[in-house]
């Protein structure tokens, strides 16, 4: 009689099936960078209609001010670097190196420090003479963009589900 020895790898089986779910929530969730939702400036304004005007301008708005396009020169600049992370990112969740949370807040602190640094150092149109001067009177700096840091600070992300 000639008999043949199977074993099954149950761990085998549970890493592929951990791997698969973990698979799946990259394709049930998704990244969004934005101002929370919560925040307002003193004058009880939310800080991401702020931000949206601040952005475009009077391209886009009635507003007296020239656009300051830090989130669009932030994400333009960098968008190849974004994709190639998540590409390697997406790769680790299924290697089951990493978990697809993991995944997303990886590339949300990626892109909050992209459009933070878009802010602090980008090349905007100059301040008009009636904001250097109010900001004078309060102790303010020049730089455009940059006055109480609440818009600054407010920058987070956020896991969703799709």
């Amino acid at each position: 009689m000639i008999g043949v020895k199977t074993s099954v790898n149950v761990q085998g089986i549970e890493k592929f099936s951990d791997i698969e779910k973990q698979l799946n929530l990259l394709a049930k969730w998704k990244l969004v960078v934005q101002f929370n939702e919560d925040n307002t400036e003193a004058n009880g304004v939310k800080v991401e209609l702020i931000a949206m005007w601040l952005e475009y301008g009077s391209e886009g708005f009635n507003v007296h001010y020239p656009a300051r396009p830090f989130w669009r020169s932030a994400i333009d600049s960098n968008i190849q670097r974004i994709m190639n992370r998540f590409k390697f990112n997406a790769n680790q969740v299924a290697q089951g190196k990493m978990q697809a949370r993991q995944c997303f807040e990886d590339i949300g602190k990626q892109v909050v420090e992209y459009i933070r640094k878009s802010i602090l150092q980008g090349a905007f149109a100059p301040l008009s003479e009636s904001t250097l001067l109010a900001r004078a009177l309060k102790g303010s700096g020049t730089k455009p963009l940059i006055d109480t840091r609440t818009m600054l600070n407010s920058l987070e992300y956020v896991v969703k589900e799709i």
